[in-house]
């Protein structure tokens, strides 16, 4: 799976093994050589911020059977790296998740997700953006926001990067090549590690300032290390009109085609006429499958008036699970915002994912979220959250049937420092 893919219908400029260790080494350097291309006269600032939250999970490792409840409390200071220019943007992101278990002192982690920018604007025609990463996070959670798909709670660690450029070849007509790779590992298993690569194209017509059509074009490789291969070529339509400087929406639709290499295993027995016993040899070949499909996305971000707007979003996408599956991906999503007065609003996010597999040993889900929490905004950096959630996983498999629930409330207070460091 991707985490910095370029998705149809959106704009990219807005959008040897490595190991975890040496990649954060390596990021500072990285930073250093960054620095002097934005320039001295960049306006640079500093921006820190931290969250204090409490919850109580009556299903910690979402299980239908097991379950095991607790009260949880988690810290997460964050730090961001501004620099621009008329040209340039420079942007890191950084945070980190420190989480305390009450009664299950095993769980305690410490997550941390990193994220930097760096485009620029090289004349009025071309643009590039780079994007890398370093994530270290825990898969039960992450891949439960992704797809729906409850798993093995597991550390994991995840960074790479996406590489795109933009050249306006007239003032319609655009063509954004782009593409880079992503690796997970999983250093105290069950799952394999992930290396994949990903390329993609996308020609852009704009119809007039507002409307824009598109086909975007993909390849993406992954290879699970001692289990699978998975290639899949997707191309889509789209069409994409901006109902507002901070307002938009897409449509999009295609065919995606995909390739499984995989190793089968089978047992060949013996007969060993020394001790008259008939021994079984383990042994495995590699197959290879193929399926296609129709793909879609919609998108829709828009405020219907000043006190409401709304987040929405569907699709059906090739999905890489960590499990080495190869997936198909049906999702709905949908927040709604509504301002109560100038300091208090409330929010809901409802979630509808499904997946299916194909296999032997496939494992198919539907899974539904439920999630209201309100926001009061005490002042300009200063806001406190309150909220619950309600998720429920129906999962099926060749041989039985499972139902899992869980129930969620919390807490938070977060506070974002205003501009601790400028130099303009």
């Amino acid at each position: 799976m991707l985490f910095w893919c370029h998705e149809p219908g959106h704009k990219v400029f807005t959008n040897t093994k490595i190991r975890p260790g040496n990649l954060l080494t390596l990021l500072p350097l990285f930073i250093y050589f960054l620095l002097p291309i934005a320039g001295h006269a960049a306006d640079w600032s500093l921006n820190p911020g931290i969250e204090a939250m409490s919850e109580y999970n009556d299903n910690i490792l979402f299980s239908h059977k097991n379950k095991i409840d607790d009260f949880i409390a988690r810290i997460k200071p964050r730090l961001q790296i501004l620099g621009k220019t008329e040209k340039t943007l420079f942007s890191l992101d950084s945070i980190v998740a420190g989480e305390k278990y009450l009664d299950n002192g095993r769980l305690d982690t410490v997550n941390t997700y990193n994220n930097l920018l760096y485009r620029h604007n090289w004349n009025p025609k071309f643009l590039t953006s780079l994007k890398a990463n370093f994530i270290k996070d825990e898969t039960l959670e992450e891949e439960l926001e992704a797809a729906g798909r409850p798993g093995v709670r597991n550390k994991r660690y995840r960074y790479g990067f996406d590489a795109s450029g933009q050249y306006n070849l007239s003032d319609t007509f655009s063509v954004t090549l782009g593409g880079g790779p992503q690796f997970s590992n999983y250093p105290e298993g069950p799952y394999s590690d992930l290396r994949s690569w990903q390329v993609y194209l996308d020609p852009a017509f704009a119809l007039d300032p507002i409307n824009t059509v598109g086909l975007f074009i993909n390849y993406n490789y992954a290879d699970y290390k001692d289990s699978s291969t998975v290639k899949t070529v997707s191309s889509s339509l789209y069409y994409r009109r901006e109902l507002s400087e901070t307002a938009y929406f897409v449509l999009g639709g295609g065919y995606r085609y995909t390739w499984t290499r995989y190793k089968s295993w089978y047992l060949n027995y013996y007969f060993n006429p020394n001790t008259g016993q008939i021994i079984a040899v383990p042994a495995g070949e590699k197959r290879t499958s193929g399926d296609g499909g129709f793909i879609f996305n919609f998108e829709l971000d828009n405020s219907w008036t000043d006190r409401f707007s709304t987040v929405a979003t569907a699709g059906r996408e090739h999905y890489n699970s960590v499990e080495a599956r190869s997936t198909d991906l049906t999702y709905a999503r949908v927040t709604f915002r509504y301002r109560l007065t100038e300091t208090v609003s409330t929010n809901l996010r409802l979630s509808y994912d499904t997946t299916d597999e194909t296999g032997p040993w496939s494992v198919d889900h539907n899974n539904i979220r439920f999630e209201p929490f309100l926001k009061w905004r005490i002042s300009p950096n200063l806001s406190l959250k309150l909220g619950g959630s309600y998720r429920y996983d129906r999962e099926d498999t060749k041989h039985s049937n499972y139902d899992i629930q869980r129930y969620r409330g919390w807490l938070s207070i977060s506070y974002r420092y205003p501009r601790l460091f400028s130099n303009h």
